[in-house]
């Protein structure tokens, strides 16, 4: 027995790599295709010749949103992957329900139909099926489930097809030159000295409170805690009508018994606030919100290593549901890549996974991984990589532990907002709006920070865990104490009894910006190491007023004043958030230095202008200079002169890092016991030219 993988482009190419592998025509041939395209006409003309060249062999597979190519998952790769293995011992048989007879739709006891012709093709040394499914609704989901109930005594493994549309309702399978849009694909291995050994892993946590579902028929649910079922979605994701691939990255969670899973949400009908589910649910079913655990995905590495270490196998199949491909697919690379050759990565990304070994309770699940390992021999293993932690760089275990710290904090913000609702509520209603928007805005935050930094893992490559960590501390601190201050005065008025003076619409503003700014750090980091990032065209005036909107209310406790002159038709072409992250650096320093020294009615001046083929943005403050031993290394790393619950001396250090990769300059001028001055000098082809002086040449 063996398994050999084919990345196609032409029949040519295919056939001579035939004749090189020695592969003919043969009825123990399992000719399986990952077809990752929506061209069927391209589809047909490849099943066609291989059905010509391959008479004998089953010919089977599906489509795939995302396929395994060299050892990566990508969903760029248009072409067919093909996996071909070759029993010596074994058989193989297969079987299409085509369900656009459409008994699907009445009871479901109507499978017994299709239960009689299932049996027909068992045999006393039937191994395993594996299924193939391009029907993805709730009906096919019972199906499954009674499949495997009925015949428990095998393994069963497969999946159901992806889009590259996300619509999970609209795939297709192919069995032997048909393309069935609805239809499931059993394919029976039978043998006595086959083997197939099945690994599943499935790691989703909940991250919202729990809701009982109080109104339901069937996959669909109309009413949580008596309020429209979308509205769990809403409250977290405000846009969820445009942006529906929210159900993919955070799916519906329950519990029954000892049994947690997941829900794939297959649509929803904004007409009646409803959600369509893959899976029946009742009422009285408690579900939340969830999403992937990162942690114990990595975690899954050695195990998967052991598995495969200890299984026998010449072949493999792979499932990984489509969900990793919303912010988790860096742990299924890893869970491939101590597979030494290609020849043995084989699968598709999957819109529910088919998994079940003798007496298991369920086949049909979703949002997991999958594994089967196939084999004709004890002795035979699949050829490893020696696995070594090292294998796993610097960043990818910062941005391990960054998902854990996340998940901590997600769920200390769900308790503490939780606590905040019930004080609220006892006083007053609109403090409820405000906290009920705060709830949603820190948690559309945290989903940000997931899907940035599952982007920056992938291209980042920073040393240590530590210096991600403390960057992203350095530069939430002044936001969170930000918060942390409108929160306390909040309290405080509210215990006094002086609710009236809240201003709500004021404090939401000033919280939600602070939010804002700190799901946009994780941007800024992001594109601080990212090079690749484009360039645009933004209005400097929007740029800088919306920085300082973020720390206004912090900025009149101390009593300092921030002053802004720009035109405000200047605009730049360059990295906006770069801007932002050095404005935002510079004058921080200069509130440290007024609180430091102890310095009333503190200025900061901002100015903006064209000098020349320049822009020139400086900063000044009259927070008493710095001196010249000092000046000299403010912009070295870790440099600094303030406490360490102050800062850790990166914020110059990556703001001239900024500035420097678009070729412009950063300058400190200090007149000591007086002013600092900051100059910004950035090329600029569409600079006016001027004759304004700088502050610092002025003085």
């Amino acid at each position: 027995m063996r398994q050999l993988v084919y990345y196609y482009k032409d029949f040519d190419g295919f056939e001579a790599w035939c004749n090189e592998k020695n592969i003919v025509n043969s009825d123990k041939l399992l000719i399986e295709i990952n077809y990752p395209d929506d061209n069927l006409l391209k589809l047909k003309v490849l099943l066609k010749e291989l059905g010509n060249s391959f008479p004998d062999a089953t010919i089977v597979g599906m489509q795939s949103f995302a396929s395994f190519k060299n050892h990566q998952i990508s969903d760029l790769n248009r072409d067919p992957i093909i996996s071909i293995i070759e029993f010596k011992t074994s058989s193989i048989s297969s079987l299409v329900l085509d369900l656009n007879k459409n008994y699907l739709q009445e009871e479901s006891d109507n499978y017994s139909i299709d239960k009689i012709e299932i049996q027909k093709f068992l045999q006393s040394d039937t191994q395993a099926i594996e299924i193939l499914s391009s029907f993805n609704d709730c009906q096919t989901s019972s199906l499954i489930n009674s499949l495997g109930k009925d015949f428990s005594h095998l393994k069963i493994f497969g999946g159901g097809a992806t889009s590259k549309t996300h619509m999970t309702s609209l795939t297709f399978i192919f069995h032997n030159g048909k393309i069935y849009e609805k239809g499931i694909i059993l394919i029976f291995l039978h043998g006595e000295n086959l083997s197939v050994e099945l690994y599943q892993a499935f790691d989703w946590k909940p991250i919202s409170k729990k809701k009982k579902i109080t109104k339901a028929d069937g996959s669909v649910i109309y009413m949580m805690d008596n309020n429209p079922a979308l509205d769990i979605y809403r409250k977290y994701f405000p846009n969820i009508e445009s942006d529906k691939s929210v159900f993919l990255q955070v799916p519906l969670y329950i519990t029954k018994g000892n049994i947690s899973y997941t829900v794939h949400i297959l649509d929803t009908d904004t007409k009646n606030q409803s959600i369509i589910t893959s899976q029946p649910l009742q009422e009285g079913d408690i579900v939340q919100l969830s999403i992937g655990n990162y942690n114990t995905m990595m975690n899954r590495i050695q195990e998967i290593y052991n598995f495969l270490s200890t299984t026998p196998a010449q072949a493999l199949w792979i499932g990984a549901c489509i969900s990793y491909e919303y912010g988790f697919r860096i742990p299924i690379k890893h869970y491939v890549s101590n597979i030494k050759s290609n020849n043995h990565i084989f699968g598709y990304t999957t819109s529910q996974e088919y998994f079940n070994e003798e007496n298991h309770p369920n086949t049909f699940h979703n949002h997991s991984f999958i594994m089967a390992a196939i084999s004709e021999s004890n002795d035979k293993y699949i050829e490893l990589v020696e696995y070594k932690d090292d294998n796993i760089t610097p960043f990818e275990i910062a941005n391990k532990n960054l998902y854990s710290i996340m998940h901590k904090t997600a769920n200390e913000l769900n308790r503490l907002t939780e606590n905040l609702e019930i004080r609220v509520e006892q006083r007053t209603k609109e403090l409820k709006d405000l906290n009920d928007d705060l709830q949603i805005r820190i948690d559309n935050a945290v989903r940000e920070v997931k899907r940035q930094t599952a982007i920056m893992s992938q291209q980042a490559r920073l040393a240590s865990m530590g210096e991600i960590l403390e960057n992203i501390a350095h530069q939430w601190r002044q936001p969170l104490n930000s918060v942390s201050w409108i929160l306390n005065d909040i309290q405080f008025k509210i215990e006094l009894g002086k609710e009236d003076e809240i201003d709500i619409k004021d404090v939401t503003e000033k919280i939600n910006n602070s939010i804002q700014f700190m799901s946009n750090t994780i941007d800024d980091f992001r594109k601080f190491v990212d090079k690749s990032d484009m360039a645009q065209t933004f209005n400097l005036k929007k740029t800088i007023e919306s920085t300082i909107k973020i720390v206004e209310d912090t900025f009149k406790q101390l009593d300092i004043k921030v002053t802004l002159d720009c035109d405000e038709s200047i605009t730049y072409k360059g990295y906006e958030n770069d801007i932002k992250h050095t404005i935002m650096n510079l004058i921080n320093n200069a509130r440290d230095a007024f609180e430091e020294k102890g310095i009333k009615n503190g200025k900061i001046s901002i100015r903006v202008y064209h000098e020349k083929d320049e822009l020139i943005i400086t900063v000044q403050d009259n927070a008493g200079g710095i001196p010249k031993p000092i000046l000299k290394n403010i912009f070295e790393p870790y440099f600094t002169t303030k406490h360490k619950t102050k800062g850790t001396g990166l914020g110059l250090y990556m703001s001239k890092n900024m500035i420097d990769r678009v070729h412009g300059t950063i300058e400190a001028f200090s007149i000591l016991n007086q002013k600092t001055t900051f100059v910004i000098k950035l090329p600029d082809e569409g600079a006016l030219p001027s004759s304004t002086k700088t502050d610092y040449e002025e003085e």
